[in-house]
C-alpha cells in the first residue's frame, strides 16, 4: 500500500489532470501534467481555438462560430470531468 506524500504524487500521476480518469496518459509539449487521450486532444484544440479567436478579433473578422466551437469544447471537458 502506498502512503505519504510521494505515494499521493504517484497516484495523481496515474490520473488525467483534467477529468481524473485512470487510463493511459499523454504529455503535451510545454505543459505540466499528463492528460488522457480525449483531454489532450481537446486541450490542444482549445489552445488553437484561443489563438484563432485572438487573430480573428484583431483583424475584425467574425468570431461567433469560433466561440460556439469553444463553448462545445468546454462542455465536453465538463461532461468528461463530471462522469469520471
Amino acid at each position: 500500500m502506498l502512503c505519504g506524500p510521494e505515494s499521493n504524487e504517484q497516484r495523481s500521476e496515474l490520473q488525467c489532470g483534467i477529468c481524473g480518469r485512470r487510463t493511459e496518459l499523454f504529455r503535451l509539449p510545454g505543459r505540466a501534467g499528463s492528460l488522457c487521450l480525449s483531454c489532450s486532444a481537446d486541450q490542444a484544440i482549445s489552445e488553437q481555438l484561443a489563438i484563432e479567436i485572438d487573430a480573428a478579433t484583431l483583424s475584425g473578422q467574425e468570431t461567433e462560430s469560433l466561440f460556439a466551437e469553444f463553448a462545445q469544447l468546454s462542455q465536453r471537458f465538463l461532461k468528461r470531468a463530471q462522469s469520471a
